[in-house]
């Protein structure tokens, strides 16, 4: 099953750092199959399967953007099925991941 997983690096700049965040993302992670960029400041939706590994993807991003450690805000986003409604087996309630790795 695929999931999303929105991404805040700050730093990261849409416009001249994109590409290569994609590339780099797209290379060391197979279970990452797209990467999208968002109209929101240093925001990437990143397209996966399995268990979400979001803090390495943003030291990848990190790494790549050359901004050094700096704390980034990660959400997965909620499954939705061809309706627009909450698909089978997500909460339903509006809540997204906040960043706990453990989740």
């Amino acid at each position: 099953m695929q999931r999303l997983c929105r991404i805040t690096v700050p730093g990261l700049s849409i416009e001249s750092d994109f590409a290569a965040a994609r590339e780099r993302l797209l290379a060391e992670f197979p279970k990452v199959h797209e990467v999208i960029a968002t109209t929101a400041p240093a925001t990437l939706l990143v397209l996966y399967s399995g268990r979400a590994e979001a803090d390495a993807w943003v030291d990848t991003l990190l790494d790549s953007a050359q901004t050094g450690e700096l704390e980034a805000n990660r959400r997965l986003l909620n499954r939705r099925d061809g309706n627009g409604s909450a698909a089978s087996g997500g909460s339903g309630n509006g809540s997204l991941w906040n960043g706990d790795s453990a989740a």
